[in-house]
């Protein structure tokens, strides 16, 4: 059976809600990752070595419902990650010594126990001195709905 946009669009709005999940009451975090990796649908988190440098570990988004939408361009169905105030935003402390390379970012449940996706950079960024940042883009999971059935 093929579903109707109408129900089909409640998956974002499920999702986006999963108090299991994306939508948990203590706030998921988003991590920068420092080896190179390959995104997947069976990446698990021991496969993925994140960043424990000063200034560099994960951050702490906002905890309950995620933002939750349709783009009206692609029809997709769009669950975005909602940032903590000054954003997902990492900076190199005084006296970093590096180098560290960025090769992406990683959506992590609170307690570091669960993946929940990654994002990999076209182009790692190598950090070498103090007084470098790093900002993730907004962190979005796209559903297309075409491929539900």
């Amino acid at each position: 059976m093929k579903p109707v946009r109408s129900l089909s669009n409640r998956l974002s709005t499920i999702l986006a809600g999963d108090t299991a999940t994306i939508g948990a009451a203590a706030a998921n975090k988003l991590g920068l990752i420092v080896a190179p990796f390959v995104p997947g649908v069976d990446l698990l988190l021991a496969d993925i070595t994140l960043s424990a440098a000063t200034g560099l570990v994960p951050i702490a988004g906002v905890a309950g419902a995620q933002f939750e939408s349709v783009d009206p361009v692609s029809g997709e169905l769009i669950v975005e990650v909602k940032p903590p105030a000054g954003g997902f935003r990492w900076e190199t402390p005084v006296g970093f010594t590096g180098p560290v390379t960025v090769y992406g970012f990683a959506l992590i449940d609170n307690g570091a126990a669960n993946l929940w996706g990654t994002q990999a950079l076209q182009d790692p960024i190598v950090l070498t001195a103090e007084n470098e940042s790093i900002i993730a883009p907004a962190i979005q999971f796209r559903i297309d709905p075409t491929k539900v059935k």
